[in-house]
């Protein structure tokens, strides 16, 4: 077999096998800041800085990859962290959480998803395999950091901002 044959076999077995090897290091799962009232409500004042905090417990790393779902507290949650990151915010269906749990674990690095208090809680259960206590609806202080573990797992803690 000729060598650039060999090389091209390689490279296609690379690239078939990169998605197997892809996993996040580090995922950080938060619901959305204060709100107002309504269907679909943006940030209250008190939302907007707690969402803008975010950024402080997140700049540690040099690049993140960020989802939120689709709706103006999230995604209002969302925005300072794509802007601090330059990078744009990655909506999923939050109806659909085995969706998303299969899209994060196709990422590399770290990985920041706003949710909401019943699917947060959820969210970390599926990626975590642990049991997770659902978050009550007035907690907007309370978001989980993964860690992976040596043999590929996730292990989720709960952690409160101190905002």
């Amino acid at each position: 077999m000729s060598v650039l044959i060999k090389s091209a076999w390689v490279a296609l077995l690379l690239l078939v096998c990169h998605p197997a090897f892809s996993a996040p290091e580090q995922l950080y799962l938060f619901r959305h800041s204060e709100k107002q009232t309504g269907s679909n409500p943006y940030l209250t004042e008190q939302g907007q800085a707690r969402a803008e905090y975010l950024v402080s417990l997140v700049n540690i790393h040099p690049h993140i990859t960020l989802y939120s779902s689709n709706y103006n507290r999230t995604l209002s949650t969302a925005a300072p962290l794509a802007a601090y990151f330059n990078i744009k915010t990655i909506t999923y269906n939050a109806a659909d959480l085995t969706a998303l749990k299969n899209q994060l674990l196709a990422q590399d690095g770290v990985v920041v998803v706003i949710g909401h208090s019943n699917t947060t809680p959820q969210l970390a259960s599926l990626l975590s395999n642990q049991t997770i206590e659902n978050m009550d609806e007035g907690q907007y202080g309370h978001y989980y950091s993964l860690s992976r573990l040596e043999h590929g797992s996730y292990k989720a803690n709960l952690r409160i901002m101190d905002f």
